[in-house]
C-alpha cells in the first residue's frame, strides 16, 4: 500500500482526440514532469490505440508508473490482453497496469455484447493474474475459456489489476480478485464510502482485507477560473457516463439522483453519436456528483474531502478541458494548483 497520497492523471478519449501520436510524447513529458505518480491511457474505440501510446509513454518517461484503463474482456480475450501488458511491463521495467472493466464503447459497430459482465471480469482477472504469475492456466468459464494457457515469458515484477466500476457487482468482483479499484466516478465522499463497503464485501467473500487492496477516487476533471466553465466542459463526460452504463442506473439512484426522461430516451437508443443532442441538458446536480469541476479551490477542496473522510489514499484526475483551455494547460492547471492546495489541507487535518 502507498505509503504517501498517490495522484495519478487520465485523459478521456475525447479530451485527447486532437492530440497526434506525434504529439504524445511531449505529453507524457509534461505529466511526468508535473510531478504525477501514474498516467493512464484510455481504450475508448475507436480512438487512437491505447497500448501504442502507453508505449509512447514508456519510452519518454522514467519514473511515472503507465497504466491502461479500461481493458474489457468481450472484444479481446483476456490472455492477449495479458501478454500485450506483460510485454509492455519488460519495456517499462516493470512500471505497467491494467484496469479491467466491463467495457462498452464500440461494441455496436463490433456487433460485441456485453454479456453478464461481473461473471466476465471474474474470469478475465483468473485468467490474466494467472498467466501473469507464470502459471498454467485452465478454466472453463461462463463466457470466456482458457485452456493450458500460459506466456513464454515473465515480467521483470508482478504485474497490478485493477478494475475500474462504479456497479456494485464489479465492485464486489474487485473486492476479491484485483490488486487495486478505481472508483469512477464518485465525487463526494459518502458516494466514495459507499462503493468502498461493496469492495470490503467483495474482500471479505475471498478472505482478503479491503487494506490490501489500493483503492483510487478516479473522477472527470475539469478546472477552470470559471467555474460556470468547468461545469459547462464537463456535461458530455457525464453524458458519456450514463451512455455507458444503461440501462444500469443504480449508480445514479444511489446518489439520490434519476435520469431525466428526455435524456434517458436517447440512452436507450444506443446510438453513441446522439449524444451531442442531449449533452446540453445534462443537470448541474449530475456534474457535481460525478465530477470535479470548478475553479482550483474549489476542486481542491473537493478532493481533500474525499481522501480526508474515505481513507482512500490515491486520487485519479481524468482531466476534461474546459472552453479556451489547451491540454497542457489543463494538466498543469491539476498539478500546480490543484494538487498543491489539495495536500495542504490534507495536512491540515492531519495536523
Amino acid at each position: 500500500m502507498p505509503e504517501r497520497t498517490l495522484f495519478h492523471i487520465g485523459f478521456p478519449s475525447p479530451s485527447i482526440a486532437s492530440v497526434q501520436m506525434r504529439d504524445w510524447p511531449a505529453l507524457a513529458r509534461h505529466c511526468e514532469a508535473s510531478g504525477f505518480d501514474c498516467m493512464w491511457h484510455s481504450n475508448e474505440r475507436f480512438y487512437r490505440e491505447m497500448w501504442v501510446r502507453m508505449t509512447a509513454s514508456i519510452m519518454v518517461t522514467e519514473k511515472m508508473a503507465i497504466g491502461g484503463a479500461v481493458a474489457e474482456p468481450f472484444a479481446v480475450h483476456p490472455a492477449l490482453t495479458a501478454q500485450t501488458l506483460a510485454t509492455a511491463s519488460e519495456l517499462s521495467g516493470g512500471r505497467t497496469a491494467v484496469a479491467m472493466g466491463a467495457g462498452g464503447s464500440g461494441f455496436p459497430m463490433m456487433g460485441v455484447t456485453r454479456d453478464r459482465p461481473a461473471t466476465a471480469l471474474r474470469e478475465a482477472l483468473t485468467i490474466m493474474r494467472g498467466l501473469l504469475d507464470g502459471e498454467v492456466v485452465t478454466l472453463e468459464g461462463d463466457i470466456i475459456c482458457a485452456r493450458n494457457a500460459r506466456l513464454h515469458f515473465s515480467p521483470p515484477s508482478r504485474v497490478p489489476l485493477w478494475v475500474a466500476t462504479r456497479g456494485d457487482r464489479t465492485l464486489q468482483v474487485g473486492g476479491e480478485l484485483a490488486d487495486g479499484i478505481m472508483i469512477a466516478t464518485y465525487a463526494d465522499p459518502e458516494d466514495v464510502a459507499q462503493a468502498l463497503l461493496i469492495v470490503q464485501k467483495g474482500a471479505a467473500k475471498a478472505i482478503r482485507s479491503i487494506d490490501d487492496i489500493r483503492t483510487m477516487a478516479r473522477v472527470d476533471t475539469c478546472v477552470h477560473e470559471d467555474a460556470q466553465v468547468a461545469l459547462d466542459g464537463s456535461r458530455s463526460m457525464v453524458a458519456k457516463l450514463l451512455w455507458a452504463s444503461y440501462p444500469d442506473r443504480r449508480f445514479v439512484e444511489r446518489v439520490g439522483l434519476s435520469v431525466p426522461n428526455e435524456i434517458e430516451t436517447v440512452m436507450a437508443t444506443r446510438d453513441y453519436d446522439a449524444l451531442h443532442q442531449v449533452t446540453h441538458l445534462i443537470p448541474d446536480e449530475f456534474v457535481a456528483k460525478f465530477c470535479w469541476a470548478g475553479t482550483p479551490s474549489d476542486v481542491a477542496g473537493r478532493v481533500a474531502s474525499v481522501l480526508r473522510e474515505t481513507g482512500v489514499k490515491e486520487a485519479g484526475f481524468w482531466v476534461l478541458r474546459a472552453g479556451g483551455q489547451t491540454l497542457h494547460d489543463s494538466v498543469s492547471m491539476v498539478a500546480k494548483q490543484v494538487i498543491p492546495q489539495a495536500r495542504e489541507l490534507l495536512d491540515e487535518g492531519r495536523a
